[in-house]
């Protein structure tokens, strides 16, 4: 019988020899190399090990509770902090309906482009070279072609 199927009977019998597997299991962790604050040893090759070895055997002074400082008094108490962020969700909230009030004018775009199309004088009306127009749209193209996407937001 391989792994699978007795993983399947323990499953499929009972819930308390499932847990007791499991803590059995368990005491075979070792929790010291999980832990990344352990202490660990130090490089002997580094050039500072010397340094770090003594700093690590001799203690420095332990702080008395008389140095302790007082808390500040220019801090925001709890309930003044509370008030500031529901007014900032207010103001959020009346700047969002502000904007959603906003009607929306980009409809019927055509009919702005002509008007502003028939203000232009006709002296100034030309249409460009088509060696220009060409050059434009070869720009364009060689532009789209070299353009990488921004990267995927993480």
């Amino acid at each position: 019988m391989n792994w699978l199927h007795a993983a399947r009977r323990i499953r499929g019998s009972s819930p308390f020899l499932a847990m007791g597997a499991a803590i059995l299991v368990a005491g075979c962790v070792d929790t010291r190399a999980l832990n990344p604050l352990a202490v660990s040893g130090v490089n002997p090759d580094s050039t500072i090990s010397a340094e770090v070895v003594a700093a690590q055997h001799i203690p420095g002074p332990y702080p008395h509770f008389s140095q302790i400082p007082p808390p500040p008094t220019d801090v925001r108490a709890v309930p003044a902090w509370r008030e500031a962020v529901i007014t900032e969700w207010g103001q959020k909230r009346q700047t969002e309906r502000q904007a959603a009030a906003i009607p929306f004018t980009l409809a019927n775009t055509e009919a702005w482009a002509e008007r502003s199309r028939a203000k232009i004088p006709a002296s100034e009306r030309s249409q460009p070279e088509p060696s220009v127009a060409e050059q434009s749209e070869a720009y364009a193209a060689a532009q789209r072609a070299r353009a990488t996407p921004p990267p995927p937001p993480q």
